[in-house]
């Protein structure tokens, strides 16, 4: 081929010659290749050196005197960007997810360059390089997914909007509901919008999960007054969940002993960030946090049976305390 002088090109095409060879006996000798590209062996050496930074997986054979790709290792090339095998185990992982979401229509939503690489993972796993197996929580139909265009439309360009609101209460007749989106979270597999509500007896912000929006929501004017120091960030900072109390409760460092077994869980996935080690021994392990306790943080603990107990503060232990006499009435004289 013509001496190719765009880097990116000879990349790509270096790539395409090594994903072509596969088996333990099939190599590459370097002179060739370089013949191949129309390039100097210095220059090949310069590619290939800059090529395996990011991630492609040359492998030198000194019995075969050549070199090949290393099995079962994933390396792509989109758009002139190099990716890692980590770069495409996360991109995979991704789409998939995003499958899970919304299965099916994933590829017409992916703009640009995501929509190339959705194209190109198809190919990063040959049959000598099986697809790692990855298995996500299984995804329920949600039915809130439908609005989250909408929504996200009317926060971006600030418009005010009417919904037809229903809560899972028994006998809630529901209502209009007019208000200003201000932002959307997702929190336990469900989607809120955030924002003012005119309700006359709210007037604050409080979240509307998406599935209890019924019918059609539409645009009802637009909103310039979003409070200058209003913050989504800020706002959630204290908070474990999506209950963010209307009035009554404010920040306290709540103090948390777990058992050993689950102090270790805790540490490796938690559920709050940031949080202070107080004391950790071969029997427990004792943080703190600063919070605005709220009903998800009790249930949170609750799930952990007696793995955990609040230290502090004693309001959170006492509700903590309730909310088990209560379940445990539940169940009677069993």
């Amino acid at each position: 081929m013509p001496k190719d002088k765009k880097p990116a090109d000879r990349y790509r095409r270096i790539h395409e010659i090594f994903t072509r060879r596969s088996g333990k006996n099939a190599v590459i000798k370097l002179e060739w290749l370089a013949d191949e590209l129309g390039i100097s062996l210095r220059r090949l050496s310069d590619d290939m050196k800059h090529m395996r930074e990011k991630g492609a997986p040359f492998e030198y054979v000194p019995a075969l005197r050549g070199w090949r790709y290393e099995e079962n290792r994933n390396f792509a090339i989109v758009d002139d960007q190099l990716y890692s095998e980590d770069e495409v185990a996360n991109i995979q992982m991704a789409i998939d997810f995003l499958n899970r979401m919304d299965p099916g229509s994933t590829l017409n939503k992916l703009p640009g360059i995501f929509k190339k690489i959705y194209k190109a993972s198809r190919n990063w796993n040959t049959p000598k390089q099986p697809r790692k197996h990855i298995y996500f929580d299984p995804l329920p139909r949600y039915e809130g997914n439908k609005h989250l265009a909408f929504f996200l439309n009317a926060i971006e360009e600030e418009r005010r909007v009417s919904f037809q609101y229903r809560s899972f209460r028994p006998g809630d007749p529901g209502k209009t509901v007019l208000f200003d989106p201000w932002f959307l979270r997702h929190y336990d597999r469900r989607w809120y919008v955030g924002g003012f509500s005119h309700d006359p007896e709210e007037e604050f912000v409080r979240t509307f999960p998406l599935e209890r929006i019924e019918g059609v929501p539409s645009h009802a004017g637009w909103f310039h007054d979003k409070p200058a120091e209003y913050d989504a960030a800020t706002y959630w900072q204290h908070i474990y969940g999506i209950t963010v109390p209307k009035e009554g409760k404010k920040v306290e460092e709540v103090v948390l002993e777990f058992t050993l077994l689950q102090g270790r869980y805790f540490t490796t996935t938690p559920f709050f960030e940031p949080y202070n080690i107080v004391e950790e021994s071969s029997e427990k392990l004792v943080v703190s946090m600063h919070l605005i306790p709220n009903i998800d943080l009790i249930r949170k603990l609750a799930s952990m049976g007696n793995d955990v107990k609040v230290l502090a503060p004693k309001s959170l232990g006492e509700e903590m305390r309730a909310f088990f006499e209560q379940a445990l009435g539940r169940y009677g004289s069993v």
